[in-house]
């Protein structure tokens, strides 16, 4: 039998280094991809909220216009509850007057149903005669 004396392959110590770098590199690939669907979550949830919030204002802004028809005339709620995106949204609205003759400081505050920290909140000022 005739033995070559040039190796062929790698060594056991390459392939572990190789293998060492490959796991950094997929491990920080991984944990940014992970971050990305964290923050889309967190900005969806966030949007969705602020445009609650959105909708109870421009409803009180409807009903200060006079906008409504005679079957919403009965005046607008403080507080409530709206359904968007498969999550129950809780809204409240609070109403403060400010500086000035008539005008008032709308402020609807909106958290996920079930949870006591705001996820949203938008102010509107209004003159009321």
């Amino acid at each position: 039998m005739i033995y070559s004396s040039s190796k062929a392959g790698f060594t056991l110590i390459e392939v572990v280094v190789a293998l060492a770098i490959l796991g950094l590199v997929l491990g920080g690939a991984i944990s940014t991809v992970h971050q990305y669907a964290d923050q889309r979550g967190y900005l969806n949830s966030k949007m969705i909220s602020s445009q609650v919030a959105w909708n109870t204002l421009l409803n009180k802004y409807r009903h200060a216009e006079g906008w409504v028809g005679q079957k919403d005339k009965g005046g607008i709620k403080q507080k409530g509850m709206e359904s968007q995106n498969g999550q129950d949204w809780n809204w409240f609205l609070e109403v403060k007057p400010a500086v000035g003759k008539d005008l008032y400081r709308y402020e609807a505050r909106v958290q996920l149903r079930g949870s006591d920290r705001n996820s949203s909140a938008l102010t509107l000022y209004l003159i009321e005669n």
